[in-house]
């Protein structure tokens, strides 16, 4: 009988306890219209979830007393709103959310390697939209880098269409490329990875510039670009079709692929992207030797994550890239056959996984993490070939050009842990370690070259955030790295070891103070590093009258350092249904044994080698604007502009004659070349109602000093001013809705529309390849349509 009454009293008890929790629903919704996988997070409860395929959401299980709730998603404001919860209480709130042209409250994650309003980021982050892909018709990565402050993406060859980011100034090398906030792209990958990666695989592109991104990585000079891939939100597909024509002659088709697919309780979810592009070569000056590489790109993968446990999340992606780009001349002939190729057969399969974990109170985070990419790439750099027909006589240049084949193979692996401490409301730490492994293969056995490298990275990084009051944030930390260099790279009969220890300590200081309410003041100061190894432009070969040019690392290259600064204010706010922000952010690194390309000589075999040296020194300094207005939700501007000096302490050489003793007769420079001291970009879109937009694009290149090797047989190399270049984009799309929410989208438009583009390439088989500069294609026609469900 006691046993009963004690049974019975232990029920009765919790059942008391039960019926005192408190519980919240409600609706998430936008123009009267549910918004399926929207953010409720109770911050007080350090949990929350997603509304369903109604807008509905439903936290019970809620002690009595006072909690602040946030709900968000992509591309609408966030709202915050406090309640005061009693006992046995059920209260019902419904959000309507307001579309939002530019997210200043988007969660990011490259300014502290931890999830972080934009606005509260203590050091700057911009970002790029799908929406600035989509009004620019930007088909890949690349074709949309230039779209943000301080971004500058260039064409580096007139034969294979190299592209690189400058950033800050500071060539591709300075910044570092993340996907998902891992450097698994490789230096082999990276010389022509920017255009390999479709534009439909990315959510977002989060861009931080200087050297407070130091955590990412010591040679993060100029900054970091991270590839955020798409994660599913909604059951939803998307199918679409671009087809356009460069200069109105030649066809550049692109097919698309996305679907997502997400569990009713928003545990499970999985995203597929596919992308396929055919591209004609295209030829400027009709001399039968291209300006823009014909191209295939047949790219597929996906990510999926799994919420295994309340508190704990999965994650897993994968793509595969397969690419086929060809540029020079006689292109119905065996690279072999002509007179000038170069060929690339990229294959690339990156695979990365993750996992993370918060305690119950969620004051402790840790992540663990491993992403890998494998590259393989066929290649042919030549020129001098020719149909060779029965009884002719083979001659050294047949053996040349038959022989300019070559193979390369990559590795990249970067494992880590991460460890996050909320110590109080005004205290986060980080900490964790990181170890980067990159093996790069890659031999042309017909030159008698070949770089084998191996580069391995232990890092360990620590920072403290500090919040002393509302209105002042403190960020101090640093990485330490300890690198490991084995470098053989063998050119003919000579042999060249690289085989270096270093040990490098990063710091950085960042702090920002509100000093109003709409006010923001951001500095800070961060070191980073480059090693003495072989990077993208190095793995990069053009052909330069008739031969192959090749870069040779000294034997005395020793390791570039950098001190990096950035002050920056910054102006937000909303006016009605106007917003508005502004920034002015200065910028000023320093480098110290910059790596300088010069000293170009040909040898017997006729490849030309240009050895990378140290230099004095050098400094890059200047000031971004950018500003972003919207009225109402009808316009949206947003623009850039560039104002910069990029020079070195003292004279550098370029080129020098071989048998002249006259120091006179060098090319010397003191400024970094391919850096114009000014450059910027517009978007401006006009969608007055849900059916139609328009849009307006603008990218602006202000002259800039350059390098011409005039003269094939010396080789020598010349300095010329470019002239200022101003590229006008435009773009009409129209969308028609049908029911059960499905949609098709019809759209046209004109890229580089008054056609301000290079007019005076080299020309022939002679021609120096490196030799261009300017917008990345002349003026094209585009049109196509999508179709999708969401």
């Amino acid at each position: 009988m006691k046993f009963i009454l004690f049974v019975t009293g232990l029920l009765f008890l919790s059942t008391k306890l039960f019926s005192q929790s408190a519980s919240i629903s409600g609706i998430v919704q936008s123009n009267n219209e549910p918004i399926i996988g929207a953010s409720i997070y109770v911050h007080e409860l350090g949990r929350g979830m997603r509304s369903d395929n109604k807008g509905e959401f439903l936290i019970s299980n809620i002690k009595a007393g006072s909690y602040s709730i946030r709900v968000s998603f992509t591309g609408y404001k966030t709202i915050e709103q406090g309640i005061e919860l009693q006992n046995n209480e059920h209260r019902k709130l419904n959000f309507t959310l307001v579309e939002e042209a530019f997210s200043q409250n988007e969660v990011v994650v490259s300014a502290t390697r931890n999830r972080i309003n934009r606005q509260d980021a203590p050091v700057i982050v911009n970002t790029i939209s799908n929406r600035t892909f989509e009004a620019t018709q930007s088909l890949s990565l690349a074709e949309g880098l230039s779209f943000s402050p301080g971004l500058r993406l260039e064409n580096n060859c007139q034969n294979c269409g190299f592209t690189q980011l400058r950033m800050n100034g500071l060539d591709g090398a300075y910044s570092q490329i993340l996907i998902n906030s891992r450097p698994v792209f490789s230096a082999l990958a990276g010389v022509y990875g920017l255009e390999m990666l479709p534009a439909n695989m990315v959510d977002r592109i989060e861009i931080v510039r200087g050297g407070g991104s130091v955590l990412f990585g010591g040679n993060a000079i100029a900054g970091t670009v991270n590839i955020i891939t798409k994660d599913p939100l909604f059951n939803s597909f998307e199918v679409g079709m671009n087809q356009g024509f460069t200069n109105a002659e030649t066809s550049d088709r692109t097919l698309t692929f996305n679907a997502s697919l997400v569990s009713e309780d928003f545990k499970k979810g999985i995203t597929f992207f596919g992308f396929n592009r055919e591209r004609a070569p295209w030829d400027a000056n009709g001399d039968e030797f291209s300006e823009i590489t014909k191209l295939r790109n047949n790219t597929f993968g996906f990510d999926a994550f799994w919420n295994v446990a309340e508190r704990s999340k999965l994650k897993l992606g994968l793509y595969s890239i397969n690419e086929f780009r060809r540029g020079g001349s006689d292109f119905n002939l065996a690279p072999h056959q002509s007179r000038t190729a170069e060929q690339l057969q990229h294959n690339i399969t990156s695979l990365n996984a993750s996992f993370e974990h918060y305690t119950k109170n969620f004051k402790h985070k840790f992540s663990v993490y491993s992403s890998a990419q494998w590259v393989i790439r066929d290649s042919y750099y030549g020129a001098g070939g020719r149909i060779i027909e029965a009884g002719d006589s083979i001659t050294e240049t047949d053996l040349l050009a038959i022989n300019a084949y070559g193979q390369s193979n990559d590795i990249s692996l970067v494992s880590g842990l991460q460890y996050n401490y909320e110590i109080s409301k005004k205290i986060l730490f980080t900490t964790g370690s990181e170890f980067n492994f990159n093996r790069v293969s890659d031999r042309m056995p017909g030159y008698e070259r070949s770089i084998n490298q191996e580069v391995n990275i232990l890092g360990t990084y620590a920072q403290l955030e500090f919040k002393p009051n509302d209105k002042l944030t403190f960020l101090a930390g640093g990485r330490f790295d300890a690198l490991n260099i084995a470098g053989n790279y063998q050119l003919g009969n000579e042999n060249f070891n690289n085989n270096k220890s270093i040990n490098v300590l990063v710091p950085r200081i960042t702090a920002m103070y509100s000093f109003q309410k709409n006010w923001k003041l951001r500095a800070s100061f961060a070191q980073g590093y480059r090693g003495p190894q072989a990077f993208d432009e190095d793995l990069h070969i053009e052909t330069v009258g008739g031969a192959a040019r090749f870069v040779l690392l000294s034997e005395d290259l020793t390791t570039e350092r950098s001190n990096s600064a950035n002050l920056s204010l910054n102006y937000d706010m909303v006016l009605g249904k106007t917003q508005i922000n502004f920034v002015v952010d200065g910028f000023y690194t320093q480098l110290n044994n910059p790596f300088i390309l010069s000293n170009q000589v040909e040898l017997p075999s006729g490849v030309a080698v240009i050895t990378k040296r140290n230099g004095s020194g050098a400094q890059v300094y200047g000031t971004n604007l950018e500003a972003s207005i919207a009225f109402t939700n009808q316009w949206m501007l947003q623009t850039g502009f560039t104002l910069q000096r990029a020079t070195y302490d003292d004279e550098e050489e370029i080129w020098a004659p071989e048998d002249v003793a006259d120091a006179t007769a060098a090319t010397v420079t003191t400024r970094l070349l391919r850096t114009p001291n000014n450059y910027g970009y517009l978007t401006l879109v006009y969608a007055p109602n849900k059916k139609w937009s328009y849009s307006y694009s603008a990218v602006y290149t202000g002259s800039m000093d350059v390098a011409h090797m005039i003269d094939p047989e010396t080789e020598r190399t010349i300095i010329k001013s470019t002239p200022q270049f101003f590229e006008n984009n435009i773009k009409i799309s129209y969308t028609l809705k049908a029911k059960d929410q499905y949609r098709i989208q019809f759209f046209a438009g004109i890229q580089n529309l008054f056609n301000s583009y290079q007019n005076n390439f080299d020309i022939g088989q002679n021609r120096d390849a490196g030799y261009v500069y300017g917008p990345t294609r002349p003026r094209t026609f585009f049109f196509g349509l999508k179709f999708g469900m969401e």
